[in-house]
């Protein structure tokens, strides 16, 4: 044991190994780390500040202190802590995520297509006539009768209707005339408007999850999974080295 220092296990004996153990927690997460990233480390309890300290204190529990006094040990061991939980909180935040190793493809297409169309029509149907007939009729008859006593003479159509070699005459003629005419015209006109519009609207959805086998074989994603969520706490744990004494 060194002549001006103690060992970690005193220093517990003297504050109370909860108080030695505040001093590598004196930090805050909101610093470092969005707050859904925070959310993300709370929900998985395999990770949380206490339980990082309580390693780091049973690790150098019979350790000397490399500082004079146990209030510069207290002074540096919050600043190193600070400082380096900025590189490692992001990395504990990836840990913390919950996904499957196997799967290297998982993304989702949506495809939409809109189509509008319009339709006018105007039907329009017009028609007219129009008609004339004339007609006329000319008729005329005529009729005689003689009584001749003398048959052996003889007479013509004018002599008898003049009275001459007849006894007796009998003379009827009559003139008819009939003229008709008839005008007839008609029109008739439709018309039809019609409009329609249409729209449709097309989606489809492309979901792709898996392992393609593109990139890497199952094998190789398993030993990256392997190397991620290798303890952070160990890395943390050996950089808090500087804080004790070399030769033990």
């Amino acid at each position: 044991m060194g002549k001006y220092t103690i060992q970690l296990r005193t220093i517990c004996d003297l504050f109370g190994r909860q108080e030695v153990e505040s001093w590598f927690t004196n930090y805050n997460l909101e610093n470092y780390l969005l707050p859904s990233q925070i959310q993300t480390i709370n929900k998985n309890p395999l990770w949380t500040k206490q339980k990082l300290a309580e390693k780091i204190v049973d690790h150098y529990f019979m350790r000397e202190i490399g500082l004079e006094t146990p209030a510069l040990f207290k002074h540096y061991a919050k600043v190193t802590m600070q400082e380096i939980m900025g590189r490692y909180l992001p990395i504990i935040y990836t840990n913390a995520i919950e996904y499957d190793p196997l799967v290297n493809v998982d993304f989702t297409e949506t495809f939409e297509r809109e189509i509008n169309g319009n339709a006018v029509g105007n039907v329009s149907n017009e028609s007219s006539g129009e008609g004339s007939s004339n007609s006329s009729s000319d008729n005329t008859a005529s009729g005689l009768g003689v009584n001749s006593d003398t048959p052996q003479g003889q007479i013509n159509k004018q002599n008898i209707l003049q009275g001459k070699y007849a006894s007796k005459t009998n003379a009827d003629e009559t003139e008819s005339h009939i003229e008709d005419e008839t005008n007839t015209q008609t029109s008739s006109s439709s018309s039809t408007d019609s409009t329609s519009q249409t729209e449709t609207t097309e989606s489809s959805t492309l979901h792709k999850k898996g392992n393609d086998g593109s990139l890497t074989t199952v094998q190789n994603l398993i030993k990256q999974f392997r190397d991620i969520i290798s303890s952070t706490d160990e890395k943390i744990i050996n950089e808090l080295n500087s804080l004790f004494m070399g030769i033990y």
